[in-house]
């Protein structure tokens, strides 16, 4: 079974939502949307090109990096392509080139998660052959350094974030891959450059078509009514997804939305901020448990139930709709974020 482990962090300056969006030349009224309804208070912001982000520091000097078996780099930002290539080429040369390269940023915001299904396919055609067994690397990393990428008019404003994600099928990981799950819609491979009828229609279904995806990812595990599930999505915002949560009305699912808010959308790093951030709540709540266990207190606050699964739901512009499912390994795992 695949084994996953992970890193991820974000920049460290927070910027106001109203800073962002008035240099974007938005009136307060649409400040107003995004804060009261959409719930995004700040995002994170470096100011740097994706490359500069990415090998500012250490972050990608990770052992796991450095004996991978093959390295992708993939991002959003179809518009800054060459940079891309850049961040590809700068991560050949911290892996000291151990590992086949290659880049992905065809599906968006859901780059990240097809990979990751490249890899499982890759693996289940090779027979279970122990010679077979890859360690594969996915560095994923985008910054809104030019004013297209700091926003999607209508649903979000992003934050510059960075993530490494490490699959390995001999060695032990925090979480194990469970499955993965797409739905795809050509006719809006346009993406943002479609015309404004079928974007019309993109946004009119985009709420059913997550739906129809969890449903479609929930249906291959095998649960029972005792399951929980924890639905970790990516951030547009709270809006949307309190929605969603209302049209599954499913007791099992709990929606973690509480990274809306200081992140914003963080592109492909979305579902491994949120990660560390309930990996950090369960943290939290043992050792409140336990102060009150040691001093016969009730608890403050009915604890958060920690799930069986994690799902990690992601769409990208151009009609990509994805999930994978994880389940924890590593119970002890101490949880670092920025």
């Amino acid at each position: 079974m695949t084994q996953l482990n992970y890193w991820s962090d974000t920049a460290t300056n927070r910027e106001p939502v109203e800073t962002t969006l008035s240099h974007l030349g938005y009136d307060a009224g649409y400040v107003g949307i995004i804060k009261k309804i959409f719930r995004i208070a700040q995002t994170p912001v470096s100011k740097l090109s994706p490359q500069q982000y990415l090998m500012q520091d250490a972050f990608c000097q990770q052992t796991e990096l450095l004996e991978s078996d093959a390295l992708t780099y993939t991002h959003t930002g179809q518009e800054v392509y060459p940079f891309g290539q850049s961040c590809l080429r700068s991560l050949n040369r911290s892996s000291r080139g151990n590992g086949a390269l290659f880049g992905s940023t065809a599906c968006n915001c859901a780059s990240t998660f097809k990979v990751i299904d490249l890899y499982r396919r890759r693996q289940q055609s090779a027979d279970n052959k122990a010679s077979a067994r890859k360690r594969h690397v996915i560095v994923t990393c985008d910054t809104g350094f030019t004013p297209i990428l700091k926003d999607i008019p209508g649903s979000t404003v992003t934050g510059d974030a960075r993530s490494a994600i490490c699959l390995d099928d001999g060695a032990a990981g925090d979480y194990q891959l469970i499955s993965y799950e797409s739905q795809v819609y050509p006719a809006h491979f346009g993406g943002a450059w479609e015309d404004e009828e079928k974007h019309s229609v993109y946004e009119k279904t985009y709420k059913d078509r997550i739906v129809a995806l969890i449903e479609q990812s929930l249906a291959g595990l095998a649960l029972d009514a005792e399951s929980r599930i924890a639905i970790v999505p990516h951030n547009v915002n709270v809006y949307t997804w309190k929605a969603i949560e209302k049209k599954l009305n499913n007791p099992q699912l709990s929606f973690f939305t509480d990274g809306v808010a200081d992140h914003g959308h963080c592109y492909g790093s979305d579902a491994f901020i949120n990660l560390q951030l309930l990996e950090q709540r369960y943290a939290e709540q043992d050792s409140a448990e336990q102060d009150c266990a040691e001093q016969h207190d009730a608890p403050h606050s009915p604890p958060h139930p920690i799930p069986d699964y994690f799902l990690c739901v992601t769409a990208g512009v151009g009609g990509f709709f994805s999930s994978v499912t994880l389940k924890r390994t590593d119970t002890n795992k101490d949880p670092s974020y920025d």
